[in-house]
């Protein structure tokens, strides 16, 4: 049976954690960073997307480098979020025909 890798934790590479300067700015984006770790693609893109929106937000380059996500998954996800997730299967995180294809079985004789 084939477990789950293990998502990896994206560590901030904005100037304040690099230089250190702002112990609590720099927990607030390990948080982040925690939380966007445990949820899965289009709930990681949401997430972005909601934060993004709040007053004082980081722009959306300096959200990239705080998430790792790119700026155009950002954009996507406050998108999604304006247009009320429309269209969005609560149970699938592609839509159908999205993602790779699937490898077929090789039968040797």
């Amino acid at each position: 049976m084939r477990t789950k890798p293990e998502q990896q934790i994206h560590q901030c590479e904005c100037a304040i954690c690099r230089a250190g300067d702002d112990p609590v700015t720099t927990q607030y984006h390990q948080q982040v960073n925690l939380l966007l770790s445990r949820l899965n693609e289009p709930q990681r893109r949401w997430y972005a997307g909601v934060l993004s929106q709040q007053p004082d937000s980081p722009s959306d380059h300096q959200l990239a480098e705080i998430t790792g996500l790119d700026e155009k998954t950002i954009r996507r996800g406050r998108r999604e979020l304006a247009d009320g997730l429309d269209g969005l299967s609560p149970d699938r995180q592609r839509q159908a025909g999205g993602g790779r294809p699937r490898a077929e079985k090789k039968s040797h004789n």
